[in-house]
């Protein structure tokens, strides 16, 4: 009897001792990083569009520009369509359904090249048939040029994370900046618009791109510290966001850009 439960005594010492919690992975971390800031997004252009969404209003409860309503509505929805998808896709993901993700990468492609073709052609016809609606923005001409770039950067980067997309390391970012860029509506939208726009002294550029560019700054911040390195293609690309919003707020200032906005624009 004795040595049966001196056997027994050393089955349960050899016996592994359950984990009692498991520290991520840096991969983990990643994904799930990639997952919140997506969903972050989505919160701010819900808040930013609400009168779009709620009402089908612009800026302020304003009519939005009758004479191209149906693009309006379709540049509206193709942006939001994006960031719903960027959400789902981050979701999937962190559920590891890489298969489902790949296909709806055709999906994601196609809404990409919606955004680039209906933000290049709403933006000069908007400023075109309701040049009012910009006069709180340093007027039409001048928010053109700011307008114009912002889809074009958009497929830039998206384009760069299709051709790049079995390379982990440059597709998820330069997706997530690309997501960041089109925040500029949204946070343009938000209730302090005007109280920040006094803070920065009325320069229109600054506000605008100011919110877009210190929240991807923060993103780049945050990613870094969750994976404990600095991703050097989301430090590129984000540089490519920043000079982007430099040449288009120089372009914007010019002589030569007012006189040729002033082909479109009265």
């Amino acid at each position: 009897m004795a040595s049966e439960a001196d056997a027994k005594a050393q089955i349960e010492l050899v016996k592994p001792v359950p984990e009692r919690g498991r520290e991520m992975s840096a991969a983990e971390r990643e994904r799930w990083f990639y997952a919140i800031a997506a969903f972050a997004m989505l919160l701010l252009t819900a808040v930013g569009f609400r009168e779009f969404l709620l009402h089908g209003k612009s800026v302020g409860g304003a009519p939005m520009t009758a004479q191209i309503l149906p693009l309006v509505v379709m540049h509206g929805l193709a942006m939001l369509g994006w960031v719903l998808l960027f959400c789902v896709q981050s979701t999937l993901i962190v559920a590891n359904r890489r298969r489902l993700h790949f296909r709806l990468g055709k999906i994601g492609a196609f809404l990409a090249g919606a955004v680039v073709l209906l933000g290049v052609t709403v933006a000069p016809l908007s400023a075109h048939y309701n040049p009012a609606a910009y006069d709180d923005f340093g007027g039409a001409r001048y928010f053109l040029a700011l307008m114009w770039p912002e889809p074009v950067t958009f497929g830039v980067l998206v384009a760069i994370a299709l051709a790049y997309r079995h390379r982990l390391e440059v597709h998820r970012p330069m997706m997530l900046l690309a997501t960041v860029g089109l925040m500029t509506g949204s946070l343009g939208r938000l209730p302090y618009w005007d109280a920040l726009l006094r803070l920065v002294g009325g320069r229109v550029a600054v506000d605008l791109f100011g919110q877009m560019l210190v929240l991807g700054a923060v993103l780049l911040v945050v990613h870094a510290a969750v994976t404990r390195r600095w991703n050097r293609y989301f430090l590129a690309g984000y540089g490519g966001q920043v000079m982007a919003v430099i040449l288009s707020a120089a372009v914007a200032n010019s002589a030569a850009w007012n006189r040729i906005a002033g082909l479109l624009v009265r």
